[in-house]
């Protein structure tokens, strides 16, 4: 099991706080919102008993859930950190907690993005499979959503046999140890972001190249325009989660690998592209508003 230490050391000039102002107040303008418009959303969902039922709307279910969960849990601890210079709680077990936290919420949220395209991939072109096989592929999809995050971060933030030294005045703490062993940091990487973010690329490119080849092919137009508008109601969640996390990917694996503190890219992400996945955190209502805009406005 792992023991903790705390270490201060003077790494103002790697996140200046006028960057982390800025960063302040445009999550604080961003927060209050996307509560307001996830609340409407768990409203129309506990209103209208036939969108919470249909099947393609559960990715959309589970998304706004665990976004919700992260913007008025995890998230407030990140706004006082900017606010503050430091971590909420100096304590040790505190930045064990907050890291969990962050890693489970954001492994969970792309894991279900990913799973959420690969059904929608299968409701569009092998919807009788699907139904078939909807109670395996629904379990399987629950242990990798849920299950894989927490007890990968249960054993690497709590059970991991090494020592922490945290550091209050970077984010995170400056991150749990386990994350000093090259396997662990890459391995965590794969498991948590990277491969989910490669499904939710890949799938959502070859799905969008699919259906509109399937427009030149197909004389039932009624049917192509059912499926394009099933893409499209996931596709625009799919590219938020792009544009704001594979900046944020990409240059922490650059700032890993070449461990330069100086380079322009190590700068960008300890100043801001590590807050990028926030804005897909509030975001993601908005988006999920609009792609259920039809569903939620028809009856009105």
């Amino acid at each position: 099991m792992s023991s903790s230490a705390n270490t201060t050391v003077d790494t103002a000039s790697l996140s200046p706080p006028q960057s982390r102002i800025i960063v302040f107040i445009i999550l604080i303008i961003l927060l209050i919102p996307s509560v307001i418009c996830s609340l409407y959303l768990f409203y129309q969902f506990i209103q209208r008993p036939e969108m919470r039922r249909r099947d393609t709307n559960l990715v959309f279910i589970c998304l706004i859930i665990i976004n919700f969960l992260q913007a008025t849990g995890e998230l407030p601890l990140t706004l006082t950190f900017l606010y503050t210079n430091q971590a909420a709680i100096l304590k040790p077990i505190f930045c064990q907690w907050w890291a969990f936290l962050s890693a489970i919420l954001y492994g969970t949220g792309l894991w279900i993005m990913a799973m959420g395209s690969i059904e929608r991939y299968l409701f569009i072109f092998h919807s009788h499979a699907l139904k078939k096989y909807r109670i395996h592929f629904r379990s399987i999809s629950l242990m990798i959503c849920f299950i894989l995050p927490i007890g990968l971060y249960i054993f690497l933030v709590f059970l991991f046999p090494c020592t922490n030294h945290f550091i209050y005045i970077i984010f995170w703490c400056a991150a749990p140890c386990y994350m000093t062993q090259s396997f662990w940091q890459v391995f965590s990487w794969l498991i948590d972001n990277g491969i989910p973010m490669c499904i939710i690329v890949i799938v959502n490119i070859f799905l969008l190249t699919k259906v509109l080849c399937q427009k030149y092919r197909m004389q039932q137009i009624n049917m192509w325009s059912k499926n394009a508008r099933m893409l499209f109601q996931l596709m625009s969640v799919a590219i938020l989660y792009a544009v704001c996390w594979l900046p944020f990917l990409v240059s922490g694996q650059i700032m890993s690998y070449t461990q330069d503190l100086s380079s322009t890219a190590t700068m960008l992400y300890l100043e801001y592209f590590v807050y990028l996945p926030y804005i897909s955190v509030t975001l993601c209502p908005f988006v999920c508003l609009f792609s259920l805009s039809k569903e939620i406005f028809r009856r009105q």
